[in-house]
């Protein structure tokens, strides 16, 4: 079993990480519901693209809220974060980076990070409220939040939101010339482009 400060741990430098990225594209702020939408929208996305379990996003464990998909590891780690300074809480309850007290040992590998700056361009370019909206709307997390289900949602590459993403992966590459030839940015970029002129627009 793994050691629960190691967890906090690494939960907190992929917190930092997600605060330098939105930093870097100017966000000043972020809410604590967006941590946990954007978390889970990082480990859905991470087995849609890659399909083989590397572990990268195993310590996260969600459940359904009114709100969305909600982590207590998440919770736990945003109070470490906040009584150790590292992140700064407003009156609305907003956060934001202390860079000054940031040190580079804190934030995760640099491929990890690399993955928080490409789902935070996603969603600077597409809004949070948008890509989070057509994620959710496979059946696994339809059929939790009616049930009002604590189970744990499943976000390996066999869950059903990936199956979802999937379900338009095919066409969506018949419309590229050489997908092998665009990395994992303009990739999702290309299909989120895809999925919001094509088939969403189609569909309503």
């Amino acid at each position: 079993m793994r050691s629960k400060t190691l967890e906090i741990y690494e939960i907190n430098s992929d917190i930092i990480g997600l605060m330098v990225a939105i930093n870097e594209i100017g966000w000043p702020e972020i809410r604590e519901q967006s941590v946990h939408r954007i978390l889970y929208l990082s480990s859905v996305l991470y087995a849609f693209i890659y399909s083989k379990n590397d572990g990268n996003f195993n310590n996260y464990h969600f459940s359904i809220t009114d709100s969305g998909p909600f982590s207590s590891v998440i919770n736990k780690s945003l109070l470490d974060l906040r009584v150790r300074e590292l992140l700064l809480e407003d009156e609305h309850g907003n956060f934001k980076i202390n860079t000054i007290r940031l040190k580079e040992e804190s934030l995760p590998q640099s491929d990890k990070l690399e993955w928080f700056r490409i789902v935070i361009y996603i969603l600077g370019k597409y809004g949070e409220s948008k890509v989070f909206g057509f994620v959710i709307q496979d059946p696994q997390y339809k059929e939790f939040f009616q049930r009002n289900s604590q189970k744990e949602i499943d976000i390996s590459d066999q869950n059903r939101t990936t199956k979802t993403l999937n379900k338009f992966k095919k066409t969506f590459e018949e419309s590229i010339e050489n997908v092998s030839q665009i990395n994992q940015k303009e990739y999702l970029e290309l299909y989120f482009e895809y999925i919001f002129s094509k088939i969403i627009r189609k569909e309503s």
